[in-house]
């Protein structure tokens, strides 16, 4: 029987697992929300719990594998990084705790490398052997791959994307990056810039934002504009420095589809450097917002087979 691995993708407000086969299916899933209240030792016993379900019924689970919206250390999985979106993680190692509950091998990684890799061995990915992935959710992650083969740091970090300085001039945004990618263009500041100048949290979901754009409102198609050139100028500082194939669009706000591409593609034109000729690809995801589930399992299957 093929071994499979558990695939855990931990966001900010959501927690999704699903049993992962080798060829990259998700053939069995469970979600639970995130709580930003809880205890490491609740986090961990919550998500654990959903673990449990998925091996229930004899499932030949080889691993499993964790994606994380911060930076793990290479053998402890500790987060090694401030934690906004995540804080419960902030005291405690999932793969140890995992691993002393199931007695199995787990790994941690970022988030955005989880999906990259999942694109890079299921999804638009497999075209092409230098793109970025930009995973847009409650907060903005990322990885580049060169050659075929995700890039790191000398200390084995992958790049933060999400911390590309944007407008330093920004007074409103506050993180240790002034004018963070992540605190302009993620679902949390397409919603918080929404809500700001509406003067109201009529709106709950970036979704709604979404959808009340493509309806024609005027203060939705202003705010999903602003997103969208945020998005552009990324795509054009990284096509400009590593001259790339393509850029795929993942997270949450992918599930806008079309309509998000447009809005970005309107603006990126005017970012990228004319010598190079054709401008890399916009795509979106693939997997959709399954790629953390499947790039997870998906870093378990490299480092332990299958």
């Amino acid at each position: 029987m093929q071994h499979k691995m558990i695939g855990v993708d931990i966001g900010g407000s959501a927690v999704k697992l699903g049993l992962v086969t080798a060829q990259g299916q998700i053939i069995a899933r469970r979600d639970i929300p995130f709580r930003i209240d809880w205890s490491f030792a609740e986090c961990a016993a919550a998500i654990g719990d959903e673990v449990a379900a998925l091996m229930a019924g004899g499932a030949d689970v080889a691993g499993i594998g964790i994606g994380v919206p911060a930076y793990p250390h290479p053998e402890t999985g500790a987060l090694m990084a401030p934690v906004p979106n995540v804080p419960p993680l902030a005291t405690g190692s999932l793969k140890f705790a995992f691993a002393e509950r199931f007695g199995l091998p787990v790994v941690v990684g970022n988030d955005g490398v989880c999906a990259a890799q999942a694109e890079l061995d299921f999804g638009a990915g497999r075209a092409f052997r230098r793109f970025a992935v930009l995973t847009l959710g409650t907060g903005i992650g990322g990885a580049i791959v060169i050659d075929g083969k995700l890039i790191d740091g000398p200390n084995g970090l992958p790049p933060e994307i999400g911390a590309i300085s944007l407008d330093p001039s920004r007074s409103d945004v506050q993180d240790v990056v002034p004018g963070a990618f992540e605190y302009l263009a993620s679902a949390a500041a397409l919603l918080r810039r929404y809500q700001d100048l509406a003067g109201s949290d009529v709106v709950a979901t970036p979704r709604e934002v979404f959808d009340r754009a493509k309806a024609g409102e005027a203060l939705a198609l202003r705010v999903v504009d602003e997103n969208g050139r945020w998005i552009a100028q990324v795509v054009g500082i990284l096509s400009n420095i590593l001259n790339l194939e393509a850029v795929i669009l993942g997270g949450g706000l992918s599930h806008a589809g079309p309509f998000l591409l447009e809005q970005v593609e309107r603006h990126a034109k005017h970012f990228y450097w004319a010598p190079f000729g054709r401008p890399p690809q916009l795509l979106l995801a693939d997997l959709g917002n399954d790629a953390g589930i499947i790039g997870a399992a998906a870093i378990c299957f490299a480092s332990y087979g299958g």
